[in-house]
């Protein structure tokens, strides 16, 4: 296909703003205009620390308006910046999307969104394109900003030190991104999740060295599954559609399957855009199914989930190398330890793909057992933070690589970094 760049740009365009403009129309159809901007106030004045499922802090008619409004920031930015619209984007944009659900508002994401490109333009000198990942993934530390401006009654005081922090906190993630992927080789594919743990977890200590300490939230709705089962179906329905329209080829989808997913898997590039959607929605159904599978909630903190693993669906993920991290998270709640349809084994299950390389490298046993060992380490990372990192799975799962990639490094010099077959 001629200029495939520019079509590729085209479509991913028409896609997000399809998404985000219908999420906009139905919170307005299931709630009033004053009941959503209520809720929106609601959302954005909120510290947004784990667990905060927007659903249950304000509205549903305000948590797809602030999904839809933030996911055309997102776009937004890429047109701004002149981004690579490729699988990285895909994969950045719709995690923010997710996330928008459970955390993420426009006022939370912009000083970190700042602090990178303060960070560049002082220190990288690098053309904005390029800082996708930080600026889209970034947004992973809102909370911060949040919960310094709005978690400790501090007034105006506190919301300018939120904002300053915020902007801090960007830059240094910036700074600190590259090193991170060091230390799990491209196996944990939430790499900003990683870094935002460490610099939650810094942030949180000089909070604690005030006496300034964060007790988790919970936010938690459980009335809405049915109707957004409905919803989550007819997109990730609708974006296979689309694959299919464009092109989406089986020939294609072997080539994805055969990638161990290892960061940086860019689907879109490595296959074609039409197939690349098709194996998100396929994954995404996947992630919708365990849900149902283990008689949980579809919810704001669910639906962030389900639409990661659909994110990654074009940056890492597909059906062979996140199953069997799922299943480990599984079988590890079978000695009762924690019950399957629990909050955090819930969304362990789905953010624990993150570890999905692992087992695309290394086969069915290695992902179930990742995903066993992911599951004990994420329930008891997120107070090291301060519950401030969103992709708190993330920051587990580069902790988990931190033991695992040592280990097999140990056994076997070399193998992690051997060329895709």
């Amino acid at each position: 296909m001629k200029n495939l760049p520019q079509t590729n740009r085209t479509r991913i365009t028409g896609l997000v703003l399809a998404f985000s403009l219908s999420w906009i129309v139905t919170g307005f159809f299931v709630n009033t205009p004053a009941e959503v901007f209520q809720g929106e106030w609601k959302i954005i004045t909120s510290p947004g620390i784990l667990i905060t499922d927007y659903i249950a802090l304000a509205n549903l008619g305000a948590a797809l308006f602030n999904a839809g409004l933030v996911t055309l920031m997102g776009l937004g930015l890429a047109w701004l910046i002149k981004a690579r619209f490729n699988g990285y984007l895909l994969a950045g944009i719709f995690t923010l999307a997710g996330f928008a659900f459970f955390g993420k508002n426009p006022f939370n994401i912009l000083p970190i969104i700042v602090g990178v490109y303060l960070y560049d333009r002082f220190f990288l000198h690098q053309p904005m394109k390029n800082l996708i990942a930080p600026l889209l993934f970034g947004s992973t530390l809102g909370p911060v900003v949040g919960q310094i401006a709005f978690g400790f009654d501090m007034g105006w005081k506190g919301l300018l030190l939120g904002i300053a922090v915020g902007v801090f906190s960007g830059m240094l993630l910036a700074a600190l991104m590259g090193h991170i992927y060091t230390f799990h080789m491209g196996y944990n594919l939430y790499n900003t999740g990683t870094t935002g743990g460490f610099v939650a977890t810094v942030i949180y200590m000089f909070l604690k060295g005030f006496g300034l300490n964060i007790e988790p939230a919970f936010y938690w709705s459980t009335e809405y599954t049915g109707f957004l089962t409905v919803l989550t179906l007819v997109i990730l329905c609708l974006t296979i559609l689309a694959g299919v329209v464009w092109g989406g080829r089986i020939e294609g989808y072997k080539k994805i399957i055969h990638n161990s997913g290892r960061l940086t898997a860019d689907f879109v590039e490595i296959s074609d855009l039409g197939t690349t959607l098709i194996n998100m929605g396929v994954i995404g159904l996947i992630a919708l199914g365990y849900i149902h599978f283990v008689g949980g909630d579809v919810n704001g903190a669910t639906l962030a989930g389900i639409f990661t693993v659909y994110a990654f669906g074009a940056l890492g993920k597909h059906p062979r190398n996140i199953i069997p991290i799922m299943l480990g998270v599984y079988l590890i709640c079978i000695p009762k330890i924690w019950t399957h349809a629990e909050p955090g084994p819930l969304l362990a299950a789905l953010f624990c793909t993150t570890l999905a390389p692992l087992a695309g490298k290394f086969g069915v046993w290695a992902g179930v057992a990742a995903g066993a060992l992911h599951l004990p380490m994420v329930m008891h990372v997120g107070s090291v933070h301060g519950f401030m990192n969103l992709y708190n799975n993330g920051f587990a799962g580069g902790l988990a690589m931190l033991i695992i990639v040592g280990f097999i490094k140990g056994l076997k010099p070399g193998i992690l970094q051997e060329d895709e077959v």
